[in-house]
């Protein structure tokens, strides 16, 4: 047991030290905004819809993987829910690409099957601007990870 929460402090760590805080917004007919934390190539995020009330903001959660994590693009796939309209699983696909050298700004689509569940599903398609908020001169600068 000890033994596992040193691992656990050491693999945190090194990870917190690699992480990136961003904000996301995807234009769609079914709009949000997302905020994740890049933990190397995973990225959890959180998502609300934009342009509805506040009782019917939609909140999704994935956890994405960067399948594909080089320099100026990313391809990414994710698993997760989301709560009322549509409630059930949600597991989007999208490209983020960076256009400029220091990574604080990136463009992005996405295809994601909402709604996995009881209710129906539905394929939401969306594009959008994604915003690095951490340190991404140091993750440009970086070699790409395996």
């Amino acid at each position: 047991m000890r033994l596992l929460c040193t691992a656990l402090l050491i693999g945190g760590g090194s990870l917190a030290a690699q992480a990136q805080f961003n904000v996301a917004y995807h234009q769609s007919d079914l709009p949000f905004v997302g905020l994740s934390y890049d933990f190397g190539r995973f990225h959890p995020e959180l998502r609300v819809g934009t342009d509805a009330f506040t009782s019917d903001m939609n909140p999704e959660l994935t956890l994405n993987y960067k399948f594909v994590n080089q320099q100026d693009f990313y391809v990414y796939a994710g698993v997760g829910g989301r709560t009322n309209t549509l409630s059930g699983g949600v597991v989007p696909l999208g490209i983020v690409a960076f256009p400029f050298a220091s990574r604080r700004v990136g463009f992005h689509t996405e295809v994601a099957v909402l709604g996995l569940g009881d209710y129906g599903t539905v394929l939401r398609g969306s594009w959008g601007i994604k915003f690095n908020l951490g340190n991404a001169e140091k993750t440009a600068a970086s070699p790409v990870q395996p």
